[in-house]
């Protein structure tokens, strides 16, 4: 098998973890407006034949807070993977941390289909949430060590797309559930448990993954991480290729040993600390651009702008999340083109017109009709198309190659957190937003993507076609003793490389 070839099918099978989020991303909603079977079996709704509304049910005080309180402890379970991921992956390795997010996702998924109380959904909720936080983490770390430097950006995307499938495949199976199956708690039972197929499916690709040959080879399994970089690389372990690759990144573990122990207090060293800054700021960027809160609450938005639950539940939101599937394709094949930065300026310049342009459509559609809520809903798409193929996909990039091998777990997993949090947080008040601004909160998620794009300008370095021991140098790390060596001229040329 050519070794492109393999690269993106060991790619492909550790983004499984990625289809496992979006398919949680493209159920949930779907399920907690399910009130007939979801609402009436938790205590939630109940029909009310006087109800003007069309399907006949109403809702009970408490219905916020459940509905909220079901995205919550998913969100917060996320939380947790992030932060215990970095200790696993370090001890366990990338890829036995990928495996063991698969089985808590499955046990969650497991615990919700058939749960008998709030209570246990609430804690399924919170085993899978932890399931997704780890993989979420471990995969594009596991992607980005694996990847040759040339691929290695567009191989990162990968798990973004599988993202937009799980989504998008979510809606569509979704879909056939509402229209095919009877009202019976069966219907919400089956769209939560058919996320125990790609569960199950992470779980099994596992078995045929490799390990990361950076982590064999900081665990000094020297033999077993030549035999695996050669087969990514498609040559025998005596190519000289391999043989060079691989002995750069053994002196640069050895060095980084002499520097320091790979502790939590390094991250805090200078040319260390930068990069955790960069990490934490982009995902705060990524998600406060509002793409949650659009991919969340989409259905919602859409009867806002005057359209009907049916448009807004089915044709709306599979349209949406075809979007953000397609999206993602020019963003791989640019990210090793354009660079990681071009794409994150456009991005943000995008997404902060297509959010300022829906406020001002969906203003004009409350004093003027129905033409301007079309062409509200089509900039929605246009700032989703926007996000799929720039700060969707690159972030995780950006993130997953800028930090040394002794605490690249530790810094990834430091950003990851800061998007659990943040997507935690918006989740919670982009509700009380709406009610308390109404359509002007596109405005403001406008102006916060314009200042990611300001953040990228001034701070964020190019980091296209460095090997991932070339880094140090870009961010003004302590160079490695077996850099010390190096004139002006070849840290220059490392920039020129970026």
């Amino acid at each position: 098998m050519p070794s492109s070839v393999y690269n993106y099918v060991v790619a492909f099978g550790a983004a499984f973890g990625g289809l496992l989020f979006g398919y949680e991303i493209g159920v949930v909603g779907q399920v907690l407006v399910m009130d007939s079977t979801f609402g009436q079996y938790f205590g939630i709704a109940y029909s009310d034949p006087a109800n003007t509304k069309d399907d006949g049910w109403s809702r009970y005080d408490n219905y916020s807070d459940v509905t909220g309180n079901v995205t919550m402890t998913f969100l917060l379970g996320c939380l947790a993977g992030a932060a215990i991921v970095s200790w696993m992956a370090d001890f366990l390795g990338r890829k036995r941390s990928i495996l063991v997010g698969g089985i808590l996702f499955v046990i969650g998924v497991t615990m919700q289909v058939a749960a008998p109380s709030i209570a246990v959904l609430y804690t399924g909720r919170v085993i899978g949430g932890l399931g997704i936080g780890i993989l979420s983490m471990a995969v594009p770390l596991f992607i980005a060590e694996t990847a040759p430097t040339h691929l290695r950006g567009r191989m990162v995307t990968v798990q973004q797309l599988m993202i937009t499938i799980g989504i998008l495949i979510a809606s569509i199976i979704n879909a056939i559930i509402i229209k095919t199956s009877p009202e019976t708690n069966l219907r919400w039972r089956l769209a939560l448990g058919m996320q125990l197929i790609p569960g199950v499916g992470v779980v099994v690709c596992n078995v045929f993954m490799p390990y990361s040959p950076r982590w064999l080879a900081n665990r000094n399994r020297d033999s077993e991480a030549i035999k695996i970089l050669a087969r990514l690389r498609g040559v025998s372990i005596e190519d000289a290729t391999v043989q060079a690759e691989f002995r750069e990144i053994k002196e640069s573990i050895e060095m980084e040993r002499q520097i320091g122990t790979g502790s939590w207090a390094e991250l805090l060293k200078p040319g260390i600390r930068n990069r955790v800054v960069f990490a934490v700021m982009l995902q705060f960027f990524q998600q406060w651009t509002g793409i949650n809160f659009i991919l969340y609450y989409l259905p919602n938005l859409i009867v806002l702008m005057g359209f009907t639950h049916d448009q807004a539940d089915i044709p709306f939101a599979i349209a949406n999340n075809f979007v953000n599937m397609v999206g993602t394709f020019p963003g791989m094949y640019l990210v090793e083109r354009s660079g990681r930065r071009a794409l994150l300026l456009w991005g943000a310049i995008s997404m902060a017109f297509f959010q300022l342009f829906t406020c001002l459509m969906v203003g004009l559609s409350q004093s003027h009709g129905s033409g301007f809520s079309w062409l509200a809903v089509f900039s929605i798409f246009g700032f989703t198309l926007s996000f799929a193929s720039t700060w969707g996909p690159i972030v995780w990039v950006y993130q997953s190659e800028i930090f040394p091998l002794r605490v690249r777990a530790k810094g990834t997993g430091v950003g990851t957190m800061s998007n659990w949090a943040n997507n935690a947080i918006i989740a919670k008040v982009s509700p009380k937003l709406t009610d308390a601004i109404d359509y002007k909160v596109y405005a403001l998620f406008g102006g916060l993507a314009l200042a990611g794009g300001i953040f990228v300008k001034f701070f964020i370095p190019e980091t296209k076609n460095l090997a991932l021991e070339e880094l140090d140098t870009l961010f003004g790390a302590e160079p490695l003793v077996h850099e010390t060596n190096k004139t002006s001229a070849d840290v220059e040329l490392v920039k020129e490389k970026a």
